[in-house]
């Protein structure tokens, strides 16, 4: 049984994501954290296989709008690894995102930058990242092609 915690808080995309594993033939275990708070506190508590994290994040469960204590975080997915790391918790983590660039403090950051960037930064981590579009199949073998590894 693979033990796996999806971080994702938009719905359309986690329902598409939750309803893809639990049709593999793969026996997995599935949680889910819809905000960067929720994802520590079950780190905290319970042991995983494997994290599927998205990259931008409400700080805590509930309201996303600006000025809430769940407001957006760009990098969020970034502060769950940096969470993982001074834990010394070496679960394998792959993104998966929706967008190809990010704003940041000095422009976008594009997908294969943050790629260097995280792997650079989380080593014993970061195992990639896997791109989600609603219109097309590739994330599902992409998706697959890990879970199997």
């Amino acid at each position: 049984m693979i033990n796996l915690l999806l971080v994702e808080d938009d719905d359309p995309k986690l329902d598409q994501v939750v309803y893809f594993l639990e049709n593999l033939p793969s026996q997995l275990q599935v949680t889910v954290a819809k905000s960067l708070n929720s994802a520590c506190n079950l780190i905290d508590r319970e042991y995983f296989d494997i994290i599927l994290l998205d990259m931008s994040l409400p700080t805590f469960d509930g309201r996303k709008t600006a000025g809430s204590n769940g407001r957006q975080k760009t990098f969020g997915g970034k502060e769950v690894l940096m969470y993982l790391w001074e834990l010394e918790i070496d679960t394998p983590v792959y993104v998966i995102t929706g967008f190809k660039d990010f704003p940041g403090e000095f422009g976008q950051v594009l997908l294969p930058q943050l790629h260097a960037e995280l792997t650079d930064e989380f080593p014993a981590n970061y195992k990639g990242n896997i791109y989600f579009t609603h219109s097309s199949d590739d994330w599902k073998l992409q998706l697959r092609n890990l879970l199997e590894k």
